[in-house]
């Protein structure tokens, strides 16, 4: 809404302004008087060839007759519009056709769409391609005779409104800066790219790189014209002119990630690493994030090639009850550590798919690791490996239950995979905290813990009520009923 009314407020405004008034105008008299030929080859006309056949009305007194002796021959005659006046009949004149050169491209000027001016618009790379037709159909030979004579800033009116303009009458620099100053105050992303596009065609680079560096605003719109069309060439050198050497880097980075085969990414990202991040002491982040990926990719593709010749075979039970759904390489650490906690868990110590020495290889967290082990191993439903993930010894060689992301999220993810319920309640009795405890157990429905944790506390009014939700006759009933029953309890209450 508020983009509707920025837009509506900016066309009013512009409306009222007379040097748009007299551009509409011109853009009626030349719908009214100009006869849209096809050339010779049969192509649509071209806003240049329209204004070639512009009828131009001429007088009809002598090279000797002065102003005040023809307006007083002519001061009787009215206009007849029935026909033409025959004073004037035979006293039209075509101008001279203008040669295009034989690479213009022909375009279809459309006067009845006209579409609706934007203060606020953002670059449309639809309009931006016709645009950019229009530039090169226009004669280069063309001259300010052919066609009406536009301020910069009415040149850019015409552009944002969709009336016909003429860009290339404007030659000097001081009228191709104007042009880029006006469109950057009106805000228009259309209007800003075409002009930007008409200085890269008429100026040295020097000249234009020194003004996108002058306009942020606009070397953010040229910017954003060279993403959308693709062309990572122009976009990375135009980011280190710019001294954005770390986005020129980061283009780079996702065409080499691009690539299909894990040895051309491979080759691809070494080479990345020695000519543009060694260098650069600024982007020793993303310099370690490179050299991590590369490790990552050289473990993946052993990894794979042997799964893919295990999975042709037939021999793993594991693949065969949960068949690979897609290939290792290319995919995040995080993925590859949960894809060989789920086929390659048991690996001996020195295996490259051994999970632990993954873990050791990237420096994961004893966090990160447990997560990503917990839910793969619970996702192919191995309860006794979970049982010895959680086990560790005690400083007298003792086996204790220990979770270092907590058993009450541990119970939370194994809920989450659909393990059964004596699985996860097995975990649920080892939450330290009394109360979170006691409301998983109610959330899960783990009767015996909610039980014996209300026994803890001594609390018997709680529990009373507890029982009264129970099922009557049924076995947590009864267990309820007999702590209840227990004469050596020191209920508080």
């Amino acid at each position: 809404m508020t983009n509707r009314n920025v837009r509506s407020s900016a066309s009013a405004s512009w409306t009222q302004d007379l040097a748009l008034s007299e551009a509409a105008k011109l853009s009626a008299q030349v719908k009214q008087q100009v006869s849209f030929h096809s050339d010779a080859s049969g192509g649509q006309s071209t806003f240049a060839d329209s204004v070639e056949f512009v009828v131009v009305p001429s007088s009809n007194r002598g090279d000797n007759e002065t102003d005040e002796e023809w307006w007083a021959e002519t001061k009787n005659k009215g206009y007849n519009f029935d026909g033409p006046d025959e004073s004037t009949k035979g006293s039209t004149q075509q101008r001279p056709s203008i040669p295009k050169p034989a690479s213009s491209a022909p375009v279809k000027v459309d006067f009845q769409h006209v579409p609706a001016a934007s203060s606020l618009r953002a670059v449309d790379i639809g309009d931006i391609q016709r645009h950019l037709c229009a530039i090169k159909g226009t004669s280069s030979s063309a001259s300010t005779s052919t066609a009406r004579i536009t301020t910069p800033k009415e040149t850019v009116q015409n552009i944002i409104l969709g009336q016909p303009y003429f860009i290339e009458q404007h030659r000097s620099k001081e009228d191709k800066v104007l042009l880029l100053d006006e469109a950057l105050r009106l805000q228009d992303g259309n209007a800003i790219t075409v002009v930007l596009l008409f200085l890269k065609q008429t100026w040295k680079s020097a000249l234009f790189n020194q003004e996108l560096m002058l306009k942020p605003q606009a070397a953010s719109h040229y910017l954003s014209y060279l993403r959308t069309i693709k062309d990572n060439a122009q976009l990375m050198d135009t980011l280190a002119m710019l001294g954005m050497t770390e986005d020129a880097a980061m283009v780079k980075y996702g065409l080499i990630s691009e690539a299909s085969e894990a040895t051309s990414r491979i080759r691809g990202l070494q080479l990345f690493l020695k000519s543009h991040l060694q260098s650069e002491p600024s982007l020793s982040l993303l310099t370690e994030f490179v050299k991590e990926q590369i490790k990552l990719v050289e473990m993946q593709v052993p990894i794979e090639d042997s799964d893919v010749q295990t999975e042709k075979e037939g021999k793993d039970l594991l693949m065969k009850e949960f068949p690979r759904q897609a290939s290792v390489v290319g995919t995040s650490l995080v993925t590859t550590l949960y894809y060989c906690c789920m086929y390659h868990y048991h690996k001996p110590v020195g295996h490259v798919a051994n999970p632990s020495q993954i873990r050791d290889l990237f420096g994961l967290t004893e966090k990160q690791y447990m997560w990503i082990a917990l839910t793969a191993l619970a996702q192919i439903r191995h309860w006794k490996e979970i049982d010895n993930l959680f086990q560790s010894k005690s400083w007298l060689g003792k086996l204790k239950m220990r979770c270092c992301i907590g058993f009450d999220r541990a119970v939370q993810v194994l809920v989450t995979m659909k393990a059964p319920p004596e699985v996860f309640e097995r975990y649920l009795q080892f939450v330290d905290d009394t109360d979170k405890r006691l409301a998983l157990a109610k959330k899960y429905k783990c009767s015996n813990i909610v039980i014996d944790t209300l026994v803890s506390l001594r609390d018997r009014q709680q529990l009373m009520n507890y029982r009264d939700e129970l099922t009557p006759q049924s076995v947590p009933f009864f267990k309820a009923q007999e702590a209840l029953n227990v004469a050596g309890i020191k209920w508080k209450n």
